[in-house]
């Protein structure tokens, strides 16, 4: 072997310091977080998409079955206080049917409402008054509800789990600590040496 060569050197990786246990748990664990983060905004979607559909549904039936109708008030309407202002007022209302037959019964009509005056109420195919159709912000303010309902249901589930978590890895680390301390103490107080002398 010649002086001038040297022998080849193998190249090394940088040593990795030691992981300790509550250091793995805690990489999984925020893993698992991760993905229950993941779940959360997954399910919130579909539970959106869901609420949206069935609301959009049933206007669209609601629509489909309900018709307004021309009527004739009966009798005067009352005017009642409500919560911040005049309630709603249900009076006597006459209107014909579908099949031609007159039809008396109480519905929904504007305070102040004069006998003989005219109104409009909703029906349904057999001629009885129904309550109008739900307003096309109906499914708008029921998606939007289960959105936020769902986002709380998930951050609280979160919120519980990062809490377990934390109590787990304070329990690890307390653990780990005390076996430690158990190995270096005797060397920091001297009492290793005392028993040899």
């Amino acid at each position: 072997m010649r002086t001038d060569e040297q022998p080849e050197r193998r190249a090394r990786r940088p040593r990795r310091l030691p992981r300790r246990r509550s250091d793995r748990v805690e990489a999984l664990t925020t893993w698992v977080l991760c993905g229950l983060v993941a779940a959360t905004l997954m399910a919130t979607a579909l539970v959106g998409g869901w609420v949206h559909a069935f609301a959009s549904d049933r206007i669209r039936a609601e629509q489909s079955d309900r018709r307004p109708v021309p009527a004739v008030a009966v009798a005067d309407a009352p005017v009642v206080p409500g919560d911040g202002g005049v309630g709603p007022t249900y009076g006597a209302v006459r209107w014909t049917a579908p099949d031609g037959s007159e039809r008396t019964g109480s519905a929904q009509v504007p305070p102040l409402t004069k006998a003989g005056g005219a109104v409009t109420v909703w029906t349904d195919d057999r001629g009885d008054v129904v309550a109008p159709p739900l307003g096309s912000e109906f499914p708008l303010v029921m998606t939007a509800t289960s959105v936020v309902f769902s986002l709380l249901a998930g951050f609280v589930l979160i919120v519980f789990a990062v809490l377990g978590e934390r109590r787990l890895l304070d329990r690890l680390r307390a653990a780990e600590w005390g076996a430690g301390w158990r190995r270096v103490e005797p060397v920091w107080s001297g009492r290793e040496d005392s028993g040899r002398r």
